[in-house]
């Protein structure tokens, strides 16, 4: 083989395992696992280029408070003032978009209370005039919410406004017009694997964790273990299994990382 031939087999070689690696960094993104707990609510994700953000809500006497207990509920941690609010003002900053470059975000929604509370949401976004913040339907830069926990029944899925969006479960299995309302599906990480985040996973419980990815990426949805560990280790791991999101406390740490 000529001498030049085999420098130019090696250099596309090269080009497209970076195009590979590069494609597998902008796969996996940041969740912020509990947002309302950061020093900086909203923000602090955000600047650190977060895909993903999680606000848990309870409905009380009519108001959507932000809290991960009961006890934590106060007047000045509000749904509107602490999210909607900030989200509205990114979208008018950047022209309808969530990020001035068109990266993908999500409010991911914990509903505390029972489903009422969503009813309370809906509520809320269009009488506050933020619907155009969450269509996705018309505009594929808005950010797009999506709720999680139990309070959904999947055959109710279809009740509610198309900006509305349910985070999934890996082993129930939904129609295909239910599956279009579940763009991601979550489980507890101890359900794959009892890993601490130190040293390797078990090769088995790897095994399981990327069949569960690529069935969710087969379907169309995104993939998250919650409560997984969250350290450089952990990170790295998340990567390398093709998870979606790296759950994390720590936004601002794994965007330096990353």
């Amino acid at each position: 083989m000529h001498t030049s031939t085999l420098i130019l087999r090696i250099s596309l070689t090269v080009l497209l395992l970076a195009g590979s690696l590069g494609a597998a960094a902008r796969k996996t993104r940041i969740h912020s696992h509990n947002d309302y707990e950061q020093a900086r609510p909203f923000w602090g994700a955000y600047e650190a280029g977060a895909a993903s953000i999680e606000a848990d809500i309870w409905l009380v006497d009519g108001i959507l408070h932000v809290a991960h207990n009961r006890k934590d509920i106060s007047p000045n941690r509000l749904l509107k003032d602490m999210y909607l609010e900030s989200i509205r003002q990114v979208m008018e900053r950047n022209g309808g978009k969530a990020y001035p470059k068109g990266e993908p975000l999500q409010l991911l929604v914990d509903l505390k209370t029972d489903a009422s509370t969503l009813d309370a949401l809906i509520s809320l976004i269009r009488e506050g005039g933020y619907t155009a913040c969450f269509n996705v339907k018309d505009n594929p830069n808005a950010v797009q919410i999506v709720i999680t926990g139990d309070k959904v029944k999947k055959e109710h899925f279809c009740n509610y406004p198309d900006f509305i969006f349910f985070d999934g479960l890996p082993h129930i299995d939904y129609t295909p017009e239910q599956r279009k309302r579940v763009p991601m599906v979550s489980a507890h990480y101890g359900k794959f694997t009892k890993w601490k985040g130190t040293g390797q996973m078990d090769k088995a419980d790897q095994r399981r964790i990327k069949e569960a990815v690529r069935k969710a990426h087969k379907a169309g949805s995104k993939f998250r273990l919650w409560a997984f560990p969250d350290n450089e280790n952990a990170w790295e791991m998340t990567r390398k299994l093709g998870m979606d999101f790296i759950n994390t406390d720590h936004p601002d740490r794994v965007a330096k990382t990353l």
